[in-house]
Order: structure tokens, then sequence, then C-alpha cells
């Protein structure tokens, strides 16, 4: 699967560069608006935001230069939104800058060219000079794999531990110190054998992987520096001095500190750079070169022009902006035309502002680099001028000729755009894209898609029906019609591959009606993916699609079916079922749950949920895997192959905590003024993101989970749901949630929230429907309203008899509690702001009647929920029926009895108590 992750890393961005679009779309009004009111720091706030969502979802799909910018974009609004910058309109301007440019860079990448990161340094310096901050230097952008195994015949380390090692060792260091002390500034090194020798000799006494890469290339690079075959510079001796000083770090420290794995990369990075930009022939420097792949980290200059020119400005949205704009101001044009002949008027000074606005169009043109049309508009515009000067007679002749060549530039302009925007195509594909031939690949293609999803869906009802054949029988004609498709665009090698996929369907699977095992399945999931891949890079006009082919092939060796075997006949087994004799060996079925995983697995996207299911979007039905009680979940990342690796998930859970954090912030304030939506976008963009991340690095339950709360909030945002308290309540309860999703994903509980039940819930509220979830498991009351008035007695009694009992636990023996550190930061904060709502509403209900407002029902909902999340039951066994109560009252409309308000004190006293003793050194409740 690391190969198919290789091949289509562009197909990846291209699932979250829609999203990336839009929130750069969004930071770009956010400036604008900033730019018109300077006053409202609001908007540098939110810009800072949405630059952050930008820059961790680049982060994930490992586009680090890319994110650099948008890290320093999100530090130049923070600094403009406290006012710390001097020149305001220029630092606007160069925020603006980014935003525009951005898109432009991730558009190349997207066609699939390759990643350049030395081409964004400019943007980074001019953002970090609006903020008054040094530049950055070249290196900083260097990127090579630091992860390459060092060469099998290195001399493996002499191990010794403790005061020996500290003996063996100390002099070494002592060496290596005097000789980089006696290197100057400005020079070539005192003693170059010297440097060398302490460092070989620390190398072989030295066991950490990181520590003895960096060793090994210090000593090549010192052995080329001493035969004369590096330049000497300040950057090479600070780059040795780094090496000093973790090698000293790695010693010293030994058994006393926690050396860092990851801390002799930089300088490691570093002498690999020098080694990058030098080109002498030496045979230290080649064996780097090739351990390290240091040929594919330099541009040529041809990429590099590309590279650069990617940052013109011209993405494909702002082409088609300008374009519309073009067409505008030609339609106005043709407009005025037509009335003049129609009006018959003799007075031709009426045209002169339509020679203005060709002169504005033919410059537009030109500025886009589209000649011929300039050349077209500029001299219908030279005919105008005449005739309003008089130069030429303004018959009708005349003008006609004008408005039909302005015709034809209208007519054009959107191929003349497209062409620009598609520009990285191949120069070998110029016949294969030319106008006419566009439209007709789209078709072929569009059909070839179609029959290619039929077949898919026919993959899904075989496993679907645990491995019935019958639903195979179209699959070979389907397959047949996609191959004759490429065969009709002159595509012989990719129709050839669905040959061998239709020739395997049809002998194997029809044909001896085989059950392939989890292997076989697993390499038929990947043919038929990387097929798809291809048509849909073919569709969209993507380069690089050859190594996606590749896929198709290497898997259709592993079924025996490449190169094509000769053709044979095979009789379908005479008895109804599966023929004993060829059978497939399963073995232990449960390890066959994943050979059809979803294709999201296979290649992350952003949004699966808008997405068509890909042919392994299947469970096995007669599988049994273990099941958690009912009520909660695991929760945990879901085992997705080997193309999502650790280090990116841990950006993903550093990513989630934070937004748990952003929640945090946004929320009072949205409960505050819920009708208010602009304050409602941010959060419903919190888990838009979670959605999206967690599908793409397999937090699937998490992704689900977020989709629906997401889903609730868009009927709040498109105008078909009111911002209504149970709405309130629900994300509530999602933010209380989100701290258990999280301890799963890090390994350290699991979700104890009844998951279903709050996303069967959020569905309700979605569709319309006034509802509040309650925790089943702390559910003391009906909370249907109350017949008769006097229900309210019955409760606050209910509630007094709890709150004395908690008293009386409180003068008792009590028990330790154990509560994720995060969840309790956040109870904090919450619950002190609705504990304040409470207080002021029992202060008022002491002195008038005692009206139950929507303020005190979603605070005592919403700290049923957030207790219950931290399952502290001696609390949520008063706040329960607290709720029943308030909510009951509410309903009918009836004012709580003296006894009512005094039980909600108290409760709102027992939940303090409950508060402190959670956050003493040893919790307890």
């Amino acid at each position: 699967m690391t190969a198919l992750r290789d091949a289509i890393d562009y197909t990846t961005l291209g699932w979250v560069k829609p999203e990336l679009d839009e929130t750069l779309r969004q930071a770009r009004i956010e400036i604008e608006g900033f730019a018109e009111d300077p006053s409202d720091g609001s908007r540098m706030r939110f810009c800072a935001s949405y630059l952050h969502q930008v820059q961790g979802t680049l982060r994930m799909v490992e586009l680090y230069a890319p994110a650099m910018v948008a890290e320093e974009m999100e530090h130049l609004a923070q600094a403009l939104q406290v006012g710390d910058i001097g020149d305001r309109d220029g630092a606007c301007s160069t925020l603006m800058r980014g935003v525009v440019l951005l898109p432009d860079y991730l558009e190349r990448l997207q066609s699939g060219h390759k990643d350049i990161p030395i081409v964004l340094l400019p943007l980074l310096n001019e953002l970090r000079a609006a903020r008054g901050e040094a530049g950055l230097s070249e290196s900083v952008l260097f990127s090579p794999d630091l992860e390459r195994p060092l060469p099998a015949d290195l001399t493996a380390a002499v191990p010794a531990a403790g005061p020996t090692r500290n003996i063996e060792t100390a002099p070494l260091l002592a060496r290596l110190r005097e000789a980089m002390a006696a290197w100057p500034e400005h020079g070539a090194p005192a003693d170059a054998s010297e440097l060398r020798e302490a460092i070989e000799a620390l190398l072989s006494r030295t066991e950490q992987e990181s520590a003895r890469r960096m060793l090994w290339v210090a000593s090549l690079v010192m052995t080329a520096l001493q035969d004369g075959a590096m330049p000497v510079g300040a950057g090479l001796r600070q780059a040795f001095a780094s090496v000093e000083r973790e090698t000293r770090r790695l010693f010293e420290d030994d058994g006393f500190g926690m050396p860092r794995a990851e801390a002799p990369f930089e300088p490691t990075r570093q002498l690999l750079y020098h080694v990058a930009h030098t080109y002498t022939e030496h045979r230290a420097l080649q064996t780097l070169r090739t351990t390290f792949d240091l040929s594919g980290q330099m541009p040529s200059e041809s990429e590099l022009e590309h590279a650069r020119g990617s940052l013109s400005g011209r993405n494909r949205a702002l082409l088609d902006t300008v374009s519309a704009a073009v067409k505008e101001d030609l339609l106005r044009v043709k407009d005025a035309l037509d009335l003049h002949l129609r009006s018959g008027q003799s007075d031709v000074s009426g045209l002169l502002p339509q020679v203005e606005a060709l002169g504005r169009v033919a410059d537009t043109l030109g500025m886009l680099g589209l000649g011929v049309a300039r050349n077209v508009v500029q001299q219908q515009r030279e005919a105008m001028h005449a005739i309003v000067r008089g130069d030429k007679p303004a018959d009708e002749g005349a003008l006609l000729d004008v408005a039909g060549a302005l015709l034809y530039v209208d007519a054009t302009l959107d191929d003349q755009v497209a062409r620009l925007g598609d520009s990285d195509v191949g120069t070998n594909q110029d016949d294969l894209f030319s106008n006419e031939s566009r439209k007709v690949l789209e078709v072929i293609v569009r059909e070839a898609i179609a029959n290619f999803a039929d077949a898919r869906q026919a993959f899904v009802a075989f496993v679907e029906t645990s491995w019935d054949h019958g639903e195979l029988v179209e699959v070979p004609r389907l397959l047949n019609e996609v191959a004759g498709a490429l065969n009709m665009l002159e595509l012989p090698q990719p129709a050839a591959y669905l040959t061998g996929v239709r020739r395997y369907t049809e002998t194997e699977l029809i044909g001896r009606r085989r059950v392939p095992n989890g292997r076989l399945l697993d390499t038929l999931a990947d043919a038929l993916a990387s097929l798809e891949y291809y048509l849909e890079a073919l569709r969209e006009q993507r380069g690089n699609r050859d190594e996606i082919l590749d896929i198709a092939r290497n898997s259709l060796e592993g079924l025996g079916y490449w190169p094509l075997p000769p053709e044979e006949v095979v009789e379908a087994p005479s008895e109804d079922g599966l023929d004993v004799d060829v059978v497939e060996d399963h073995g232990d079925m449960d390890s066959t749950v994943a050979a059809f995983i979803d294709r999201d697995d296979r290649v992350p996207q952003a949004d699966a949920a808008d997405t068509v299911p890909a042919f392994d979007q299947v469970v096995v039905a007669h599988v049994v895997a273990p099941v958690a009680p009912a009520g909660i979940a695991s929760g945990g990342f879901e085992a997705t192959g080997d193309e999502i690796d650790d280090e990116i998930r841990d950006v993903f859970l550093e990513e989630f905590e934070e937004e748990i954090g952003n929640l945090d912030a946004m929320l009072p304030a949205w409960r505050a003024n819920p009708d208010e939506l602009e304050r409602l976008r941010p959060i419903r963009r919190v888990f838009h993101t979670l959605k999206g991340s967690g599908r793409l690095v397999g937090a699937r339950t998490l992704g689900e989970f977020s989709w629906k709360i997401e889903n609730m909030l868009n009927r709040v945002l498109d105008g078909s749901h009111a911002a209504s308290p149970a709405v309130i309540a629900m994300v509530d309860q999602a933010f209380y949630t989100l701290p258990q999703l999280h301890a799963a994903l890090r390994g350290e509980g699991m979700v104890t929230a009844d998951l279903d039940a709050i996303q069967a819930m959020a569905d309700r509220v979605a569709g319309g429907e006034e509802v509040f979830y309650t925790a089943p498991a702390f559910e003391a009351v009906d909370i249907s309203v109350a017949a008769e008035a006097g229900a309210d007695d019955d409760v606050a009694e209910e509630i007094a008899v709890e709150s004395a009992a908690l008293d009386a636990e409180a003068d008792d023996d009590s028990l330790p509690a154990s509560v994720d550190e995060l969840l309790l930061e956040i109870l904090d904060t919450e619950v002190t702001g609705h504990l304040a709502t409470v207080d002021a509403w029992v202060e008022q209900a002491r002195s008038v009647p005692a009206h139950v407002d929507d303020a005190l029902l979603r605070s005592i909902h919403t700290m049923n929920g957030a207790f219950a999340m931290t399952e502290v039951p001696s609390i949520t066994g008063a706040i329960a029926p607290a709720e029943g109560y308030v909510r009951r009252l509410f309903a009918a409309r009836l004012d709580a009895t003296p006894e009512g308000v005094e039980a909600i004190a108290d409760l709102a006293a027992a939940i303090r108590r409950t508060m402190t003793a959670l956050q003493s050194e040893s919790p307890r409740v």
C-alpha cells in the first residue's frame, strides 16, 4: 500500500483542496473586512483561526513548506489583531498576497508536480518582514529523508555503559571540543584530520540510530573538506558546532536526562544541505548523495521556473473570476452597439465609453498572456475609436464587424482560460486535449467511469452476499466497455490492465467460482482502486498518471494475470454452490474483514460523506467481531493498512486537542446569543474539520460523530432550524463527549458515552424536533410534563433529599476519583459559568415569582451532561432529577415553589463541593 500512496499523494491533496480553498476564501473575506474597518479586531481573530485550520490540514498531508507559509500568515494575522504592526496597510496587503498565492502553489501540486519549497521562501520572508522578524535562509526549507538506513557495512557500535562509557568518551569529547575551538570563524579548520578522527571514534561508541547517522554524515563531510572537495564557510562551521553540541549532550547527559531521538536531525540536515549544494565529484560526497537521494532534493532549472510560475496568482479560481469580468465587459459593449444600431442614432460620441471599455479588456487579456485575443480586441478598439473620431463612417457593416469579432472572443475565451488553468498538462498531450478532443474525451471518460462504478458495485454485492457469484455476471461486460473506451482514446496500456481484471473475474471468480482469500482480496482491491484513480485523473486531466498504473500492473502480477495468460474455457461447477476442490483457504475470517477496506482508507479523503462509496466499502456479514457493551464504544483508530503513519496521527491528536480548546473559547459567546450565526459558523467548522481529518487518519468513530453534529448545525445555518435550546444542549453534549473520544484515540481509555443515542438525538434535532438527550445511566425521573401543578413539590423534595445525602456524604468517608485532566479543565470553566447563571436565578427567585427561563434549563442540562461524561454518579444522581423538575416547570409555564428554589440553591452548593473535591491534590467524591 505504500507504493499506492506514494503514487497518488496529489490525489490525497485533491480530497482536501476544496476545503482549503474555501477556508482561504473565508480568510480573504476577513482580511478585506479588517482593511475596511481596522477597529474590528475580531476580523483578524477569525482570520487567524481559518489560517490555523489550513496549517493543520497541510501538515496532516505532509506538505510542510506550505504549512510554514500558513503558520507565518497566522502569526501576522494575530499581530494585526493586537495592533503590533506599524504598517497596517502593508501587512494586510502582504497577508492578502499569501492568501492568493498559496492556492496557486497547491493547485500546482495537485496536478502532480513536484513539491519545491524553495520557491515559497520569498513569500515566507515577506510575511516575516511584515512582523519585523528576520528572514529565513534556504536551508530551512531543505528537507531530505533523515530516516534512511545507514550502510550495512558500517562498523557496529561498541556497547558501553555507566562509568566505563564516560571514561572512554570524555577524552574524545575533549578532542572534539578543542578541535572546534581551533576552527576560526572565517576559514578552514586548523586540524581537519583531528576533527574527523574524534568524530569517527565517537561514532564507534554511539548506539542511538539518529546520533550515529549524524556522526557518520559529519565524518564523510569532514573527509571531503579535508581533501578540498567542499568549500569552507561560516555556515558549514556552524553545522559542525551543532554536531559537537549534540554529541556532548548525548554523552554527558547520559543517565541523567532524556535525550530526544530527533535532536541530531537538525545538524544532519544542515550538513546534507551543504553537500547538496556542492557539485564537486568526491567519493564521500557521492556516498551521501546516493544514501539520502540528494539529487532528488535539488530541482532542475526547468522545474524551478515552472514552480515560480505557479506563484503568479493565476490559479483557476482567479482565472474564472477574471474571465467572467471580461465577458461581462464584452457583453456591455455588444449591448451598446446593438442599441446604437436599433435606435438609428447618428451621434457616435455615445460610443466613446465603449472604446475605453475595450481598452481595459485588451489590457486584461494581455496581463493573462492571451495575446491573440488581446490583438483582436485591440483591433476592434482602434476601429471603434476611428468611428468615434469621424475617420470612418459609422455604418451598419462596420459596427457589425466589431460586434462579430467580439462575439468570437467571447465564444473562445472559456477554452483559452481553461488552457491557462491546465498548463500543467504535458506538451505530448496537446493533441489529446485540444478544444474538440477535450469535449469528446469528457463524454467518453464520463461514460467509462459510470460503467466502472457499476462494476465496482457488483463487487460490493459479491462480498455482501457472502460470495454470491451471480452478482458478478455483468462485470466482464462492463469492464470490457471501459477498456473499449480507453482504446478509443488511444490508451492501450490501461485498457490492457482492465482486460486482465476482466479475465481474472471471468476465469477465477465466475468460471471456477473461487472465493479469494484475504491476500487476493486485497490485491484485487489494489488493482481496481488503481484503475479507478487513473480514470479520475484522466477526467481531471492531471499529469503523472503512469505511476498509478504501475500499481495495477503489480497487482495483476500478484493475481497471475499479467502478462495476460492464454485464453481458456472454464466450465462452471455442476453443483450449485462452491466447488470445494478450488475454494481458497480463508483461515481466520476475522483477518479478512479488512480485505475490502474502504477506499477512503487506501487514500484518505476530507469528506467521504459526499462521495460515491468505493467498491470495497463493505463488511463481511457473517464475520463475528468483538462487540463493546451497549452504550460503550472503543473510539480508537481503525486499521487502515500502512498508509497512515504514527507521526500524522500524532499531529492529528494535537489538532484535535486544539479544536477542543477552540470550542471551549467559542461556545460561551454563542450560548449568550445563539441567533448570531457568525458566531456559530466557526463552531460548525470545528466539527467539519474533525469529521474530515478524523476520516483522513482512520478515526472513523469521531468522524461520524462530528458529521452528525455538523449536519445539525448546517440546518441552523441554512435557516431550516432555529438555534433552539435543544440545538444548544446537543452541541454542549457533543463538546463534553469529545475529550472521551480524544482519550480513546490516545489509547488512554474508552468512550463510555452512548454515541449511537447522541447521534440519533442529533438527527432528530436536525429534523426539527425539540428534544433533549439525557445520559440513560443517570436519568432518574420521567421528563414528561406533569399533568398536575403539584408535581413540582415532589421533585423539589427529591432534590432536597439528594442534596442532603450529598451533605452527609461530604462528612463521611469519600471515594477516590479519576477524571481526565483535559476534561476536568473544561468542566471547571463550564460549570463555573453555569453556576453563575443558577445563582442569579436563585437570587431573583427568592424575591419575585420564580419563573423558570431558558437560561436556567440550559445551564442545568449542560452541567448534567458534563458530569455524566466524567462518571461522577454522586452528583449526577442529584442533577438529573433537577433537570427533569426544571424542564417540567418550563414546559408547563409554572413557577417554582420556595422549597424548589432552595433545593436548587442546595444543588448548586453541592456542585461546588464536588468541583472542589475533584480539583484537590487527591481527587475524591
